[in-house]
C-alpha cells in the first residue's frame, strides 16, 4: 500500500539540509519575496525558505503531510510577483512546469528539483529538440545549474535529478503579441514533419504567419485537457482505495 502511494505521488523528498540551504543562498530568493513550494511533503525546503523570507505557500496534495491538501494543478497561482523553490512531484512535471509558464503571471524566477531525463525535455540543443523545449525557448532560459547524488534524497530514487532553473529571457527572441502564432508554426511542424525536431531553434524563431498552422495550439491544449482529466480520475480513484 505505501508503494503504491508514494508511486502515485512521486515522492522522493530532498532531505540534505546543508545542501538545501547552499542551493537557497545561490539563488535570487530575497526576504521581499514570495515563493512557492510545490509538493512540500515534510516541510523541508519550506522551513530553509522561511529562514529568507516570512512569505511562503506551502502546496501539498498528500494528506499524511497536511491538514490542509491541496492540489497545485488546480491551485490558484498568485496575482502578484512571486517566485519558485520546489522538490515537485516527478510524475507531473510536465503539467507543473506547463501551469507555472503558461500563466497569465508567470514567476520571475523558478528553480525545480526534478527528474534528469525530464529536464532534458525542456533544454533547447543544437541537434535535436523536444515540442516542450522549442515552445518556450524564445521567452525562458532554462538550465540545469546542480546535479544531485541519489543518497541526498529520501526514500532514495531510481534516477538522478537535477535542479532546472527557469528564468524569463531579458529580451525575448519573439515579442510577446507573437507568442500563439509562434505556438502555432511549431506544433503544426511536429505534428506533420517527422523531421521537424532536427531544425535549429534560431530557424523557428524565423517563422512566418500562415492560415494553416492557425488553431494548431488550440486543438493540442484540447488534447491535452483531454488526458488530464483521465489522468487525474485514475490517480483519484486508485487513491482513494487506499
Amino acid at each position: 500500500m505505501y508503494w503504491l502511494r508514494r508511486r502515485l505521488y512521486s515522492q522522493n523528498f530532498l532531505s540534505n539540509r546543508e545542501l538545501i540551504q547552499k542551493l537557497i543562498r545561490e539563488s535570487s530568493i530575497s526576504p521581499q519575496d514570495t515563493v512557492l513550494d510545490i509538493g512540500s511533503g515534510h516541510g523541508t525546503i519550506t522551513k530553509e525558505l522561511l529562514k529568507i523570507t516570512p512569505h511562503v505557500n506551502a502546496i501539498e496534495k498528500d494528506p499524511r503531510f497536511t491538514s490542509h491538501p491541496q492540489d497545485f494543478l488546480t491551485y490558484p497561482l498568485p496575482k502578484y510577483p512571486y517566485k519558485v523553490f520546489s522538490n515537485i512531484p516527478f510524475g507531473i512535471t510536465g503539467d507543473i512546469i506547463r501551469k507555472l509558464l503558461q500563466s497569465p503571471n508567470p514567476p520571475s524566477d523558478c528553480n525545480l528539483i526534478v527528474q534528469s531525463e525530464a529536464a532534458a525535455k525542456f533544454i533547447v540543443t543544437p541537434k535535436c529538440n523536444t515540442l516542450a523545449a522549442l515552445l518556450y525557448y524564445p521567452w525562458w532560459d532554462i538550465q540545469i545549474t546542480h546535479k544531485f547524488s541519489r543518497f541526498d534524497f529520501r526514500p532514495i530514487p531510481k534516477v538522478d535529478s537535477v535542479l532546472l532553473c527557469i528564468k524569463p529571457r531579458p529580451k525575448p527572441l519573439v515579442p510577446v503579441l507573437q507568442k500563439a502564432a509562434y505556438y502555432d508554426f511549431v506544433i503544426y511542424n511536429f505534428v506533420h514533419d517527422p523531421h521537424a525536431k532536427f531544425v535549429p531553434p534560431s530557424q523557428y524563431i524565423k517563422f512566418k504567419n500562415n492560415p494553416k498552422y492557425k488553431g494548431a495550439y488550440s486543438k493540442l491544449l484540447q488534447e491535452q485537457s483531454l488526458l488530464q482529466k483521465i489522468h487525474r480520475t485514475r490517480t483519484d480513484k486508485n487513491w482513494r482505495k487506499f
